[in-house]
């Protein structure tokens, strides 16, 4: 087992998920791990080896670059380093400060999405 691998099986057993993106063609894009803790979450996206980027964001009325509280981008076994090291949500030392996300990672928008129905009336 490489240290790639060990990374990913360290985030498994802190409660991660993960989720695959594919091409048109069927080949992996990005990997992607998230893990939430009550009001954040922390979120990981692996293109290759030699690039990845992790976020920690706040669960917020209005999600997006500005919610950010921590950001890392390096290699895999760096980042998933990172992301382990970083302090849980209540602990000392853990970030509060938001700040704007790194480019290589999307932010979902958490919020309810909204559908206005056709009306039903029969005019």
């Amino acid at each position: 087992m490489n240290a790639v691998d060990q990374g990913l099986r360290a985030l498994i057993a802190r409660g991660f998920r993960f989720q695959h993106l594919t091409d048109e063609d069927g080949y992996v894009t990005v990997i992607i791990g998230s893990y939430g803790w009550p009001e954040c979450y922390d979120r990981i996206h692996i293109h290759g080896e030699g690039e990845a980027a992790a976020a920690r964001a706040l669960l917020a009325s209005r999600p997006g670059v500005d919610e950010v509280v921590w950001t890392y981008q390096g290699d895999v076994v760096s980042t998933v380093r990172a992301l382990l090291e970083i302090p849980r949500p209540h602990e000392p030392g853990a970030p509060h400060l938001a700040r704007r996300a790194p480019l290589g990672l999307w932010l979902p928008d958490l919020r309810p999405a909204r559908t206005r129905l056709p009306s039903t009336s029969h005019e």
